[in-house]
């Protein structure tokens, strides 16, 4: 398989809240506590990456398929956004990393974690929301 890359493509904010609505219903769909935490990580994760194809679609970017496409896009997406984001990349890239764990490996995932994940992805789409829109 070959490395992901960055692409550009025509800059679309009706598409970008397309992307944004479904980060929205993956994070929703996550929050049904009758899942496991190994589902409700990838669904979250579904929802960061679905946030990041927003951010990218509005700017006209797109990362294409291939080695570290996720890692990819949370680094070009977060590029994107205004202010200090470092962190935020840093705790959604140890989520994308539980997520591997939790679909590849089938390992657990501590509540925290998943906390953790919530909490930084809720965090994403909000910056997301406010991009888009702007």
């Amino acid at each position: 398989m070959t490395d992901a890359r960055v692409q550009d493509v025509y800059e679309d904010r009706a598409r970008a809240r397309e992307f944004f609505a479904q980060a929205e219903d993956f994070v929703g769909d996550a929050d049904t506590h009758t899942l496991s935490a190994p589902s409700q990580t990838v669904l979250l994760h579904n929802a960061t990456l679905c946030a990041c194809d927003a951010i990218l679609q509005a700017v006209g970017l797109r990362v294409t398929s291939g080695d570290r496409s996720h890692a990819l896009r949370l680094e070009t997406a977060l590029d994107q956004l205004d202010g200090d984001t470092e962190e935020l990349l840093e705790r959604l890239d140890a989520s994308r990393e539980r997520r591997n764990e939790a679909s590849y490996a089938a390992g657990f995932v501590a509540q925290t974690s998943l906390s953790d994940a919530r909490e930084a992805t809720t965090e994403l789409i909000e910056l997301a929301r406010r991009f888009v829109e702007a």
